[in-house]
């Protein structure tokens, strides 16, 4: 797997669609680009956003239309109108990467064309000399760290051998943007959109959730691991966890629980995360109880550069089932931190 780094203008023009179409949280944190691309706007144009937050339920135009033409081939270098108007191409896309979207196409294309004037008008309102001059050299100079950083770091290559190339997508793409007021989008392909501001961390942390996931599934984690379903400790703290997680079944609270491990230890590992140890004791409640045993497994077990199917399959030799409270508070003393309430 690779990570590829962008930014894109047109994200950030859907991103201004959020804040001109009258969202509060958007407004307040960029008051400025509300007065010159918000204020000024048409009534016709008022009316059509007034429209589409109606039928969308919300006025957080950006995130649902950048995950349909995320679709789309080129989709963040293209000219934002072309590719809102061009049915034809917008077709063949659903056909070849969202066939589940095909039922409906047709709301879709009417959303683009409804939206169109819209945009169109904001750009003649100059947004384009505005992203380009003062929120495009903050966008590079946020890339440029953050390249600098995870190829120093060898993060990819650690990423990649903990799950020995195997179920990772060939690639991921970030793209960061100047107006998502701190929000993470998913778009497709394993792909997503983050906030300029986001640190290091916090990026990394929201984009490789779905690539693991994917991953931790593909391996046939899940069977490995069968046997902690009855493990008092797990049980225990699964029950307690439901109402901050929202796991349906103890299998899914598990198999999440591996997904945990693998971004805290590589983000440990990399130094993004000085306390993997405190991180989960307060993270969601400390909900995590078994990827906080499998971090300090991976952290001390001499097989640590093994890749992680061959490490979980050497720790089930060791039968952890019916010892995960013992693991626990070893863990935590080994960490050095207070064990707390579980």
């Amino acid at each position: 797997m690779d990570i590829f780094l962008h930014h894109s203008y047109n994200l950030d023009l859907l991103n201004l669609l959020n804040i001109v179409a009258g969202d509060s949280q958007y407004q307040k944190r960029y008051p400025q680009i509300y007065a010159e691309f918000g204020q000024p706007l048409s009534q016709e144009a008022r009316e059509v956003l007034d429209q589409v937050t109606s039928a969308l339920g919300s006025p957080l135009i950006s995130a649902p239309i950048a995950f349909v033409l995320s679709i789309i081939p080129q989709f963040d270098k293209a000219p934002l109108i072309d590719l809102m108007l061009d049915q034809e191409g917008f077709l063949v896309a659903l056909e070849q990467y969202e066939p589940r979207l095909l039922p409906q196409k047709d709301q879709l294309f009417l959303l683009f064309q409804v939206l169109a004037p819209v945009i169109q008008e904001i750009e003649l309102l100059g947004f384009r000399e505005y992203w380009l001059s003062e929120l495009l050299p903050v966008i590079e100079d946020r890339l440029y760290e953050m390249e600098a950083s995870f190829y120093r770091l060898n993060f990819i290559q650690d990423i990649n051998n903990l799950f020995n190339n195997e179920n990772l997508p060939e690639e991921i793409h970030i793209f960061l943007c100047a107006l998502n007021a701190q929000h993470g989008v998913r778009i497709t392909r394993h792909s997503s959109i983050v906030d300029v501001s986001f640190t290091d961390l916090k990026i990394f942390d929201f984009t490789l959730q779905e690539p693991f996931q994917s991953a931790v599934i593909g391996l046939g984690i899940s069977a490995l691991l069968h046997p902690l379903v009855d493990d008092p400790f797990l049980q225990l703290a699964y029950e307690k966890s439901k109402s901050v997680t929202g796991f349906e079944t103890i299998e899914s609270y598990i198999q999440e629980n591996v997904v945990e491990a693998c971004k805290v230890y590589l983000l440990y590992k990399n130094g993004y995360l000085p306390d993997p140890y405190g991180y989960l004791q307060s993270h969601l409640q400390g909900a995590f109880v078994l990827a906080l045993v499998l971090v300090d497994y991976l952290e001390w077990n001499p097989g640590g550069n093994l890749s992680l199917i061959a490490n979980l399959k050497t720790w089930m030799d060791q039968k952890p089932a019916g010892k995960m409270m013992t693991l626990y508070r070893q863990a935590m003393e080994r960490a050095g931190r207070e064990i707390g309430d579980i």
